[in-house]
């Protein structure tokens, strides 16, 4: 059945192409509906795929965006993550505090800043070993931690952990010294004293490095005065030389005239003597008596002609110490003596008498003797 045509217009169809059609021809008014009904279709669709575009990317950005971690920073740099976001940062510091007091053994001012930022976990490699993350930010901080100045007439010489190892520093120096010949109790004769601060932990020495420090020398040229008794080998002995060295400072002196020494001659010597001067004493010690005291006791029945030793006496002992101070193996200062009583004194005692017989008893028996014999 032709199509009918309702316009009143002559039907045209298009001319045949090489290329196949799809669809039949179609009137102007089917193809329109057509097209109006298949445009909605796809419109719907689109808004429906753009829909579910939208909330997948609403649920990326909300997983992306989501805190779900803190960041820990130093000085604005990340150096690890922790899941448990009520950590605050005064807890963090005061966690990372103890712990570097606890390795360093000492009291610690951090100098770096210490933060905590929220973040995302997604890509982060969050731990859950808080211990682990506070060990890691510890390696990463800077600090700097109390010590101990060893200070020598108050100009600092050295740096220690604590007081302790100051002392223990100081003690092996003296321990160290070797004392000149026929001296002993080595003590610094330098005012020497110790202070706080707080300085970068690669500044503290340890005991060895400290002893070293302050164990230096130097080299020191005296003159000696020869004295009764001394010889050149003792007084070689006496400044720590050989007698090949003391010859070499005295050019006058030869080998067969050492052994010829004039009271009150001039002999140079060298010393090597530490920075840190070190005094020693020279102690000596003798007995001595102490003299015994005569007390007297009066007796009064006795006649003065009377006399009796009742108690002999006897000596005391005592113990008479003489130090004599040596700075460096020189005599400097005034030697210090000290007694000891060992032994008391017990005083001799001497008894005597003091009767005096009176002379009046003899002249009233003279008168009686008269009356009665002129009666």
């Amino acid at each position: 059945m032709p199509p009918v045509n309702r316009t009143n217009k002559p039907l045209r169809f298009k001319e045949k192409t090489s290329r196949p059609m799809i669809f039949p021809l179609q009137p102007d008014n089917i193809s329109s509906a057509y097209t109006r009904k298949r445009r909605r279709s796809v419109n719907g669709k689109a808004i429906i795929i753009i829909i579910i575009l939208l909330i997948i990317a609403a649920l990326c950005a909300y997983i992306a965006l989501y805190k779900n971690a803190l960041a820990i920073m130093v000085n604005g740099e990340t150096v690890g993550c922790i899941e448990d976001m009520k950590t605050t940062e005064q807890e963090l510091n005061a966690l990372v505090l103890a712990k570097l007091k606890e390795d360093a053994g000492n009291n610690i001012e951090i100098t770096d800043t210490i933060s905590l930022k929220p973040v995302n976990s997604l890509f982060r490699n969050v731990s859950k070993n808080t211990e682990q993350v506070i060990a890691n930010v510890c390696k990463a901080v800077s600090y700097k931690q109390e010590a101990t100045t060893i200070l020598v007439e108050d100009k600092e010489m050295a740096i220690v952990s604590n007081v302790e190892e100051a002392r223990k520093v100081l003690q092996t120096i003296l321990d160290n010294y070797a004392c000149p010949p026929g001296t002993s109790e080595p003590q610094f004769a330098i005012k020497i004293n110790t202070g706080s601060t707080f300085v970068d932990s690669e500044e503290v020495s340890t005991v060895e490095e400290a002893v070293k420090l302050l164990s230096t020398t130097k080299t020191v040229e005296r003159e000696h005065t020869v004295v009764q008794g001394e010889s050149f080998g003792g007084i070689a002995a006496q400044a720590g030389m050989t007698e090949s060295e003391l010859l070499a400072a005295n050019p006058s002196i030869t080998e067969a005239t050492k052994t010829k020494l004039q009271i009150g001659q001039k002999i140079k010597t060298i010393s090597t003597v530490p920075t840190l001067a070190i005094r020693t004493f020279k102690v000596t010690t003798e007995t001595q008596d102490i003299p015994y005291q005569t007390v007297t006791q009066e007796n009064s029945s006795q006649p003065s002609s009377y006399s009796r030793v009742r108690q002999e006496g006897k000596n005391g002992k005592k113990e008479v110490t003489t130090r004599t101070p040596y700075i460096n193996g020189e005599q400097i200062g005034d030697p210090v003596t000290s007694e000891n009583i060992t032994e008391k004194p017990v005083n001799r005692i001497v008894e005597i008498g003091t009767y005096v017989q009176r002379s009046t008893d003899n002249s009233d028996s003279s008168d009686d003797d008269s009356s009665s014999e002129e009666e």
